[in-house]
């Protein structure tokens, strides 16, 4: 079974090299979601919809913010070989978030400075943050029957609500909280993340234990 990690905003494809190299006997890949570096959202959702289209092997998709926020959104696409989900910090729901629409506000007024010190492009981040201002996957997310599993920081308050009610949402989810854990946990917590992801493959997809047994 293999793994395809979706960063967040702000991170790229790098974000997830710790949990990749504790999850040594998994085959994995993380997704540049970002290549070119000035990608809106519909470009980078055609993108990776088409890449894993073209997987030729199970595998599940593991989302961290944006990326667990695409992962849902692409869950009801043809895609044969997708067999769970691992969501992490996800909102599903940014139409009727208020503090969706304070984070933009606050965005806007941090310095250009501060997002390039840390890697990121405040243009586009705001192009992206402005672009799914009215997303909300709720009708899509009721459909989904795939095992998935949720994540969330117990310090990351914004996303905490939103996971309890995905979780009863999700037909087949199970909710996981890590304490003391804040929101970019592949980077806070990678050995625990790695460790969550095993024992999702190992208890909840029935796929994997019987290819484990051959």
């Amino acid at each position: 079974m293999k793994v395809i990690f979706l960063h967040g905003l702000g991170q790229d494809e790098r974000s997830w090299k710790e949990v990749q190299e504790a999850l040594a006997d998994v085959p994995t890949e993380s997704l540049a979601l970002f290549p070119k570096g000035n990608e809106n959202y519909q470009e980078i959702r055609q993108e990776t919809l088409q890449h894993l289209q073209a997987q030729n092997q199970p595998f599940i998709l593991v989302g961290l913010s944006l990326g667990g926020l695409l992962a849902l959104d692409l869950a009801d696409q043809a895609l044969p070989h997708l067999k769970g989900l691992i969501l992490s910090g996800t909102q599903y729901n940014l139409a009727d978030s208020f503090f969706y629409r304070l984070q933009i506000l606050v965005f806007k007024l941090i310095p250009k400075s501060v997002f390039s010190k840390q890697g990121a492009d405040k243009k586009q981040m705001l192009q992206i943050l402005t672009e799914l201002r009215k997303v909300n996957l709720t009708d899509k997310v009721k459909k989904i029957k795939l095992p998935s599993l949720l994540i969330c920081g117990s310090k990351d308050k914004p996303n905490l609500k939103a996971a309890y009610k995905l979780n009863k949402l999700l037909k087949n989810s199970q909710l996981c909280i890590i304490e003391k854990g804040g929101h970019t946990l592949n980077s806070q917590a990678p050995e625990t993340f790695a460790q969550i992801i095993e024992k999702f493959l190992h208890e909840f997809l029935p796929f994997y234990k019987t290819n484990q047994k051959l």
